[in-house]
């Protein structure tokens, strides 16, 4: 007889004793894996953000620069705002898109 055979007629306690080891190996990997997906989440919520200021900035500053060079102050300027918050907002959709499809495996390769 051998060691693995001894291990396959092992008592029920140590039977029920592996089962709940299992169960909890289980139950902390969900932990992980919602930790994870939390994590990952809140990345993808400062990326978003940071691509909103950046081309709100950018708007904004070029049409700063424009208004200086023309002397059109302040218009040139809020329109820049403006455009840089539609392409801030653009560029965020686009980004919550691509995280949803790599989260639900959908993503184009």
């Amino acid at each position: 007889m051998t060691e693995n055979d001894e291990l396959k007629t092992a008592s029920p306690e140590l039977e029920k004793l592996g089962q709940r080891l299992q169960a909890d190996r289980e139950k902390e990997q969900a932990k992980m894996d919602a930790s994870q997906i939390a994590v990952t989440a809140l990345g993808g919520g400062f990326r978003i953000a940071i691509e909103m200021l950046a081309a709100l900035g950018v708007g904004m500053g070029l049409g700063f620069a424009a208004d200086a060079a023309l002397g059109t102050t302040p218009w040139i300027m809020v329109i820049g705002i403006f455009v840089g918050f539609a392409t801030g907002f653009r560029n965020a959709i686009r980004s919550a898109e691509k995280m949803n499809a790599r989260y639900f495996g959908t993503e184009d390769k």
